[in-house]
């Protein structure tokens, strides 16, 4: 089999790749040009390739991954939601446009270093679907929530070599193998972010994406006990700010305030106490279904950041303009579900989760992720 590894020039891509040279694939690398950096790896990459006998091709994405992911950045911190900029590249570019070029190269299969599973979905409803997405053996290293918007049939023309490793695991065989790591550092939260400050980021990129960041507006306390808010400071941009923050706010009070909301439509920050940020619900839309609903388990999790526990869950599916919603862990509604199918591409579509218990309100913008009982990932979508 042909197969493409991309190759960022960190240590888990590279063993990807020399795992499937020594597996007896016929394998090239892929290094997708996603930025301009400092510090190149393409140097490096071509001398590690170099030595394994391994040729490397390197796709300029730059322009789409402008348009695709820094653009779609700020454009959600705009309208005050904090975006998933890893979900978005997996989506748009890792498994869209370098999946693309890797099947020009004549690839059958595109292999990354992400920590998940590709196999065969099967529960006591079927057995038959296919290939999905499961989390992977090292849970503490699982990516799965990150590929939770890319569609299915992209996800099934890749490999995932590190699908059953841990990372100290992999450390260690590539100690033993003597290789030069171009990029020994772990990847940064956002790759295209220097040292995370995003907040300067931002700023430094304002006129190009036509960001204005000098939005000021009212900060709202809410008071949980009497339900009424008054004004008490004055917020610096939404943009600054993400529910649940506490740190940062620089408004002295009586008590620790945290971020309750963002509300883009009267400009204003609403405060209050921790009594504040526990929810039991979350929603979403733009919606990707890995396993059609009809076939979901009646025990399911969910999760609305990628550093938290799935949490157990009931998921319900509604499209308002279809007068639809369906509790879709009921058996009885498996038809209703398969007769509604249309609705699953439907903008207006929305899964609306429940969760057993109360957990920290969640940012909007950022990703929820579905799964069942046995890891497998059932669908994602964009926080409401």
């Amino acid at each position: 089999m042909k197969i493409a590894v991309a190759v960022s020039g960190g240590i888990d891509s590279l063993y990807a790749l020399i795992t499937l040279k020594e597996q007896g694939h016929d394998v090239f690398a892929l290094h997708a040009r996603f930025t301009d950096t400092e510090n190149d790896p393409v140097p490096a990459l071509q001398a590690v390739c170099g030595s394994l006998g391994i040729s490397l091709h390197i796709a300029d994405l730059r322009a789409d991954f402008s348009e695709n992911v820094v653009r779609p950045f700020f454009d959600l911190y705009k309208s005050a939601q904090t975006p998933n900029p890893c979900a978005l590249c997996n989506k748009s570019m890792k498994f869209g446009k370098l999946l693309e070029k890797a099947k020009e190269l004549g690839a059958e299969k595109l292999a990354t270093g992400h920590y998940v599973k590709s196999v065969p979905f099967e529960n006591e409803l079927t057995k038959t679907f296919g290939n999905c997405i499961q989390c992977a053996e090292d849970i503490t290293k699982d990516q799965s929530y990150f590929l939770a918007l890319t569609p299915l049939e992209n996800l099934r023309s890749a490999l995932f070599p590190l699908a059953g490793k841990t990372k100290e695991a992999i450390k260690n065989e590539m100690a033993e193998r003597n290789i030069t790591i171009p990029c020994p550092k772990e990847s940064q939260e956002v790759c295209f972010v220097p040292n995370d400050d995003y907040r300067s980021f931002l700023l430094a990129g304002a006129q190009k994406y036509d960001f204005s960041p000098n939005n000021h507006g009212d900060v709202l306390y809410f008071d949980n006990k009497t339900k009424e808010y008054k004004k008490i400071a004055e917020h610096k941009g939404l943009w600054a700010y993400t529910e649940g923050q506490r740190k940062g706010l620089g408004i002295a009070w009586t008590e620790p305030l945290y971020v309750i909301k963002r509300s883009i439509r009267d400009n204003t920050l609403v405060v209050g106490n921790k009594d504040c940020i526990s929810t039991k619900y979350a929603a979403a839309n733009t919606l990707n279904f890995l396993v059609p609903p009809y076939l979901w388990s009646d025990q399911l999790y969910a999760r609305t950041r990628f550093r938290e526990k799935q949490s157990t869950c009931k998921v319900y599916l509604q499209n308002i303009q279809e007068k639809l919603e369906v509790l879709i862990q009921n058996p009885s509604n498996s038809k209703l579900l398969i007769d509604n199918i249309h609705v699953l591409s439907d903008s207006k579509t929305r899964l609306v989760v429940e969760f057993t218990e109360e957990k920290q309100i969640y940012a909007p913008g950022q990703i929820l992720a579905v799964y069942d009982g046995q890891g497998f990932l059932l669908a994602g979508g964009v926080l409401l």
